[in-house]
C-alpha cells in the first residue's frame, strides 16, 4: 500500500484536526519508502519498539505517544537519539496518533466502555463541535464516489450535506465547470473531546464491578474515596486524565478511572466519589491493541499489522 493511502486511512480514525494545539500528532520521522507491506503498532516510540519493528521487516511504525513534544538536536546519546538513529538507518516511517486519537469518541479510545457495555455514552470534555456544510450544484451533480453524503433535490439543483472530512473529496470531484455554493448548517452536530461516561446495562455491587474491571485491566490500582453501594454510572479517561475527575462526578459518575493521579488532586476529589488510578499505561495499551486488531481487519491482504506489546514502567 502506498504510504499516503495508509496515512489517510489512519487519519480517518485519528483526524489531525482533533489534536490539541500543544500536541505533535502526525508524522514524526519521514522516510523515502513509499510501499508499506508491514506496519507495527505500539503505545510508545521507544528504542525497543523500533528494534522489534526492524526484526518484523516493517516499513511503518504507528505509535500513540509522540517521539517528543519539543523537537531538539540529537546532541546526546539517549533514547531520543537511539530512536532517530534506528528509524532513519532502516528507512522507517514513524507516526504518532496522540490527542488526535484521544479526542475521537467513535474510535478505539473508548474500548473500555464498550467492553463494559456502557450505554448512552457521552464526552466529559468537549473540545470540538462540527456541523455539515450544505453544498448546492446544478444537476447532474457529482454522484460518483459520493457515498455517505446525503443528497436532496431542489428544482434544478442537487443539495449535499457534507461533513468537514468529506469536503476535499467533494471539491475535487469532476463537476465539469459547475458552480458550487456552500453554506454551513446549524445541525445535525457531532462532538469530539476527551474522556467518556456511560451507564452500565445493570447496576453492580462494588465487588462485581471490581471483578469486571480486573478482567479487562489485569493490574493493581490505587483507589481514592469510598465505593458506592451499587454502581451504575462509570466515567474514564485514558492516560493523564486526572483533571477530568471533578467534571466526571459533576456529571453524575459514581466511579472514575484514569491514571497519573497526584497527591493534591487526590485530596481534592476524594469526597466526590470513587476514583481508580489504574496508571497511565493500562487503558492506553488496551486502546492500541484494539486499534491494531481493527487495522488488521481493514488492511487484510494489503498490509500486515503487528502489535508490539508495551512495557508498564511501574510493573
Amino acid at each position: 500500500m502506498l504510504v499516503q493511502n495508509l496515512i489517510a486511512l489512519i487519519e480517518t480514525t485519528a483526524p489531525p484536526r482533533l489534536a490539541a494545539p500543544w500536541d505533535k500528532s502526525g508524522v514524526q520521522i519521514a522516510s523515502a519508502t513509499e510501499d508499506i507491506r508491514v506496519m507495527c503498532v505500539a503505545l510508545d516510540p521507544e528504542p525497543e519498539t523500533v528494534r522489534q519493528a526492524v526484526e518484523h521487516g516493517a516499513q511503518f511504525v504507528l505509535c500513540h505517544h509522540p517521539l517528543t513534544l519539543s523537537p531538539r538536536l540529537p546532541d546526546r546519546l539517549d533514547d531520543y537519539h537511539d530512536v532517530l538513529s534506528r528509524t532513519m538507518k532502516n528507512s522507517l516511517w514513524l507516526y504518532s496518533a496522540h490527542t488526535s486519537l484521544d479526542a475521537n469518541p467513535d474510535g478505539p479510545v473508548n474500548w473500555f466502555g464498550r467492553a463494559l457495555g456502557l450505554q448512552n455514552m457521552r464526552i466529559l470534555e468537549v473540545t470540538r463541535r462540527e456541523t455539515p456544510v450544505l453544498v448546492r450544484v446544478p444537476k447532474p451533480g457529482p454522484e460518483n464516489g459520493m457515498s455517505g453524503i446525503r443528497v436532496r433535490t431542489d428544482g434544478d439543483f442537487l443539495e449535499y450535506e457534507v461533513w468537514p472530512e468529506d469536503l476535499p473529496r467533494f471539491r475535487n470531484a469532476d463537476r465539469a465547470g459547475q458552480p458550487v455554493h456552500e453554506m454551513p448548517l446549524a445541525f445535525p452536530s457531532r462532538e469530539f473531546g476527551f474522556g467518556c461516561m456511560g451507564h452500565l446495562p445493570e447496576a453492580l455491587t462494588w465487588e462485581e464491578f471490581e471483578r469486571a474491571v480486573s478482567a479487562l485491566l489485569p493490574c493493581s490500582w490505587r483507589s481514592i474515596g469510598c465505593p458506592p453501594g451499587r454502581i451504575s454510572t462509570v466515567a474514564y479517561c485514558p492516560g493523564s486524565g486526572a483533571d477530568l475527575a471533578g467534571p466526571a462526578f459533576t456529571l453524575g459518575a459514581q466511579v472514575y478511572l484514569s491514571g497519573d493521579l497526584k497527591y493534591h488532586q487526590a485530596q481534592a476529589i476524594r469526597s466526590l466519589g470513587l476514583t481508580l488510578d489504574v496508571g497511565h499505561f493500562q487503558l492506553e495499551e488496551g486502546m492500541m491493541r484494539v486499534w491494531s486488531e481493527d487495522l488488521a481487519a481493514r488492511l487484510a491482504g494489503d498490509v500486515r499489522i503487528v502489535f508490539l506489546p508495551g512495557r508498564d514502567p511501574f510493573a
